[in-house]
């Protein structure tokens, strides 16, 4: 009878134990899932930090003054138009939403 007895507090002490065990794990995947998410958010902030230097770095004003100051590039004196029988590639290496927007005439 006492090994019956024992086997019956160590089964009541370990079904005692489960809800501890399973809310001890929900409160360590909860803290792992913060942790992810503040992690996303910065990436996020990192990614549009970097579409806005992206979006400055593509600026027509800033590549002409590079191009004359660093590069000490001018003008030309004439302009040469050659026609080309190829047509231009489709794809375009840089997405639309970090060109300059068009000019209109």
């Amino acid at each position: 009878m006492p090994a019956v007895l024992t086997i019956a507090l160590v089964a009541v002490g370990l079904a005692a134990l489960l809800p501890l065990l399973q809310s001890s794990h929900t409160i360590i995947t909860g803290h792992d899932i913060r942790g992810l998410e503040r992690q996303r958010n910065d990436w996020e902030a990192r990614s549009h930090e970097l579409e806005a230097e992206i979006a400055s770095l593509v600026a027509l004003d800033r590549i002409e003054k590079e191009a004359r100051e660093r590069l000490h590039m001018e003008a030309p004196e004439r302009t040469v138009y050659l026609t080309v029988d190829v047509a231009s590639p489709v794809s375009q290496p840089v997405p639309d939403r970090f060109l300059p927007p068009a000019k209109q005439e």
